[in-house]
């Protein structure tokens, strides 16, 4: 099953495949360095690398219970963050 979506160059439906499923990617007219740069794209967005170094050591449950709590901590700051960056750019504009 292939999908042209545009750069014609990923098979498969992102949505349809698991998390950590194989990661395909069609060397097309744009020739191998792209589909490089394209599979190197894909593989950081689906975290693999993390998951990866995540599990070359054994980690014990509270320390994944910290570190999970630290990761949740870190995105909601990181929302709001953004959130207030918004709200300056609305307040900021002319109109």
């Amino acid at each position: 099953m292939s999908s042209d979506n545009g750069g014609g160059e990923r098979r498969g439906d992102a949505s349809s495949r698991s998390r950590y499923g194989p990661v395909e990617v069609v060397v097309g007219e744009r020739g191998v360095e792209a589909a490089i740069r394209l599979f190197k794209r894909l593989v950081l967005k689906d975290g693999i690398l993390q998951a990866l170094r995540r599990h070359a050591h054994y980690e014990k449950p509270g320390d994944r219970r910290r570190r999970k709590v630290r990761e949740a901590a870190r995105r909601r700051r990181k929302s709001e963050r953004r959130a207030l960056m918004r709200e300056t750019r609305q307040r900021d504009l002319p109109y």
